[in-house]
């Protein structure tokens, strides 16, 4: 009988251990499910975009050069989580080259750190950096259109 009577204590304290494994488990397995749910949903936020139609934002820097008496082709915001972009692009009249020129000129001179940059004839870029700033122009080639010579791109990230 003693080893009837061991045999079930051994069993029951099986079970128990058991039973707290499997409530353990599936307490642990909840959290991190509820976790994942709520990180998967933040970082999935699409940001809410506001077109400015032909009119430059009047959140968009107005040291950053933009050629006179151009007609802006597309002007428009994105809001992201903490950050905000504001996007201008524009017919030029100038060249890929005078562009870049102008645009590294003014890079520099307002102590933009450039991260990145190319240049080529049909297509230059620069990618820079400033305090909580960041700022992204492309320039290409417009080869479709007598009066203007080049596409401007200036993208500016802020991050808030």
């Amino acid at each position: 009988m003693p080893e009837q009577h061991r045999t079930k204590d051994i069993l029951i304290g099986v079970m128990t251990i058991a039973m707290i494994v499997v409530g353990v488990t599936f307490y642990v397995y909840k959290n991190l499910r509820t976790t994942s749910q709520t990180a998967s949903s933040t970082v999935a936020q699409e940001p809410q975009k506001t077109d400015f139609g032909t009119s430059v934002s009047s959140d968009f820097p107005t040291d950053i050069p933009i050629e006179e008496g151009v007609q802006v082709d597309q002007s428009y915001g994105l809001n992201y989580v903490e950050q905000k972009q504001l996007t201008i692009v524009f017919l030029s009249t100038k060249t890929v080259e005078d562009n870049y020129a102008l645009y590294a000129d003014f890079l520099e001179k307002q102590n933009w750190n450039v991260v990145n940059k190319y240049e080529s004839t049909k297509l230059s870029s620069f990618y820079a950096t400033k305090e909580s700033n960041d700022i992204n122009v492309t320039i290409s080639g417009n080869s479709l259109a007598t009066s203007t010579k080049s596409q401007v791109s200036i993208s500016v990230l802020k991050k808030l």
